[in-house]
Formats: structure tokens, sequence, C-alpha cells
């Protein structure tokens, strides 16, 4: 019988910073931990940003990568945590460099952090020519969006961007990461919609970008954000450190089509630029997702009148519970969120209440018995393994062990298309 008064538990902080680091193409983590810390950021790093086409953990096979790729760790043991790691770090750090990284994060575990090793003196006497940061404490127990953007910030502070010429409608996208599930096609489809409007992209900070990109950073003449709770702190640097402007073009994340026009259209406002092209785009697909709806609904009579559970991001949560509820005519039982601001919770409750549905409010999970769940597969299955849900839509981590070839992506006008599709086949399957 599935549990479900065990507490839903999102990243903290620690995998946040490690996360910043590893979403720059080319950056890599050294980090300063035992294996237990190393092997799930490694295979998390890699999965979500593969680097390497070879999987033969013998190609992976030097002292402090254990068959992985990605997060080398210094592998501390009980004499380390004694006596200090000198020796493994002494080692460690110029057999990183030889890599060919362009940035290299030193990043203390929470145990490690304890120990007091003093992480700038090793940088400083190992002379490595790549630029180096040391996060000596990623913030414990914090939240994941905290150890993100601090460590973005650590890695902006230490790259220090010059300031260039700012070129017109060129921007960088702020608040994406490679933990999010679809990060890759998101960030595809939104610079996709904005070039239609001929607005460039220079960076998505942290988020597949490189180390080059970000020294670029005060080209581009505004910074859009995608996911207001990944990017509120670090809008506050931008500004103050280098007197850039942001642009928050949507209260909340570009899921769904309503929620996406409106995202587009805020940011062409800030760049005084033609939002008809895309809005023609997103147009289509509407027409598209239209058609298929039709047909759907009269076979089945649904997604109409339809029930959902779903458990994710604040901006994604806020975006797409309206577009469930105003678009498919879908009706929420339990809604939660994983990172959130405190206007997000207070405008997705205000929804809620408008519709009728404010007892949806981070509903106990026993006490519902959804048609379609929305998450990751861990919250998708504690209804599955009770026989209850119908149908889930994998849309965060830990996801399904699926092999994607092609990127798929929740935001923008593709991105409804996909969710569409995943809810019509979710409940077909379920007939």
């Amino acid at each position: 019988m599935t549990d479900f008064r065990l507490p839903d538990m999102g990243p903290d902080a620690f995998t946040g910073a490690i996360v910043a680091v590893e979403g720059i193409r080319d950056a890599a983590v050294l980090l300063n931990g035992p294996t237990g810390c190393k092997f799930y950021h490694g295979a998390l790093s890699d999965g979500q940003f593969p680097r390497q086409s070879s999987m033969d953990p013998l190609q992976f096979s030097d002292e402090f990568y254990f068959g992985q790729p990605r997060v080398p760790a210094s592998y501390l043991d009980d004499h380390d945590y004694v006596f200090g790691a000198t020796e493994k770090l002494e080692r460690i750090l110029p057999l990183a460099a030889q890599k060919g990284h362009g940035l290299i994060a030193v990043v203390n575990s929470p145990g490690a952090a304890l120990i007091g090793d003093d992480l700038e003196r090793f940088i400083a006497l190992a002379g490595l020519p790549s630029p180096c940061v040391a996060i000596e404490s990623a913030g414990f127990s914090a939240g994941f969006a905290k150890g993100f953007q601090e460590t973005v910030i650590k890695i902006l502070k230490r790259l220090a961007p010059p300031a260039v010429p700012v070129q017109k409608r060129l921007v960088n996208l702020v608040g994406l990461s490679i933990f999010q599930r679809y990060w890759e096609g998101d960030a595809i489809e939104l610079r996709r919609l904005l070039s239609l409007c001929r607005i460039e992209v220079n960076a998505v900070l942290c988020a597949g970008c490189t180390v080059g990109e970000l020294e670029n950073l005060r080209a581009a003449e505004t910074n859009l954000v995608i996911h207001r709770e990944y990017a509120d702190e670090l809008s506050t640097f931008l500004s103050s450190e280098y007197g850039m402007s942001v642009s928050v073009p949507a209260p909340g994340a570009p899921v769904g089509f309503s929620e996406t026009e409106r995202w587009i259209k805020g940011a062409c406002k800030a760049l005084r630029a033609d939002p008809a092209p895309a809005l023609a785009d997103i147009r289509k697909a509407r027409k598209r997702a239209y058609d298929a709806l039709v047909r759907f609904n009269s076979l089945t009579g649904l997604p109409k009148a339809s029930t959902f559970a779903l458990r994710a991001d604040g901006s994604v949560a806020l975006s797409l519970t309206r577009w469930l509820y105003d678009y498919l005519g879908m009706v929420p039982v339990s809604v939660s969120i994983d990172e959130g601001l405190c206007v997000q919770e207070d405008e997705l409750k205000a929804f809620l209440e408008k519709i009728g549905c404010a007892d949806a409010w981070r509903k106990n999970k026993a006490d519902v018995n959804p048609d379609v769940v929305f998450g990751g597969e861990d919250f998708i299955n504690r209804f599955r393994a009770s026989g209850r849900a119908a149908a889930g839509v994998d849309i965060a981590l830990p996801g399904k062990a699926n092999v994607d070839v092609v990127a798929k992506c929740q935001a923008g006008a593709t991105g409804a298309l996909w969710l569409l599709e995943q809810i019509l086949n979710g409940m077909l399957e379920s007939c």
C-alpha cells in the first residue's frame, strides 16, 4: 500500500550549486565529498546534458571519476574527515584541469564544508590556467533555487564580464536550469519564437551556455526571465552589479497557448519588437490543437470535466493550472509546488478560489482520485501504486527512463502541443 503521508522532497541548494556549473557546456564541478554525493549528481548531469557519446566506464577510469564522465570527487573517507583532504585536493585539481575545461568549480559537500579545508588556497596553489570558483558551502538544507542562483552569481563575479557595446534585440534568458525536465527543448522553442520577432539570444544562463557566452553577458539589451523562482536573486544582481535591465514578460512560465502569447508580448514590449510573427505561429498551433481536440472529444467526450493533480515549480504550476482549466476544461483536485515565490503561491491560490477549487491547494493526495497526474515519475507512481491514477504526464525530475532522440519541450507553442498529445494519449490508454 502506498503511503501518501510521505513528504514530497525537492532538491536542495547543494544540488542547485552543482547543476549551475554543470549546465555550462565547457565547465566542470570538482566535488570535495564522498562518493555517495558524487554518483547521483554525476548521473544527473550526464543524463540531462550529455557531452560524451560513449557510456563505457573504462573510458573514465581516471582517479576521482569512478567510471562517470562528470563530477569527479575526492571520495572523502573517515580519515579525511578527521585530518582534512589536502592530499586528494592537491591531486584532483591538476587532473581535472588537463581535461581542458573553460571553468572549474570546487564544490564542498555538506559534510566536507564542516572540515574547514581552505578551497581558495588550494586553487591558488594549483595555478590552473582556467578560472576557478570555490563553493565552500552551497547552503545545506536551503532550496534548489537558492543554491543555483548563488552559484551563478559567484561564477559571474569570477568571470567578471567586461562592459561591451550593447547589441539591439540581443537578450539573455534567465531562470532555466538543466534540472528542469525538458530544459533543452524549452530553450530551443523560446529561441525559435523570439527569432521570429527578430530577437536573438546570447546565452541561456547556466543552461547549455558556454563560458564565452557568459563573458559576453553585457552585450545583451535585456535579460528575459522564464521561471521567476530561479531568477529573483539573480535579477537583482544583474541590475545592481552591471546596470542591466531585467524583464519579466509574464507572471508564470510560457506554458500553454495564452501564457506563451503573454510572455512573447511582454518580451517584445521590452525590446520594442513586433510580436506578430510569433503570435501567428502560435495561432497555427492553436488550430492544430483545436482539430485534434474536436475529433477526440467527439469520440470520447474528453478531456472536458476530467480531473487532474499537479506538482511542479511555482511558475509552471501557475501557467499549467490555468491552461488546463481555461483551455481544456479540466478540473484541479490537488495542486502543489516544489520551488516557488510567495507571489506565485498567492496568485495560484487566488485562481483556485476564483474557479471554486480552493480546496485543491496542497490537497492530501490520499483524498483525491484524479484522471490525469502531472509531475515527476515519483509523484505519478504514488498514484499508480494505489491503482488510482488513470494517466500520468511526466513533466519533472525524476522522469521516465526514456531515450529522447527528439528534444521535447513544455514551453511555447510546440510545448503546448506536446502536453496535449500526452494528455489525450494517456486518456486513450486508460479507457
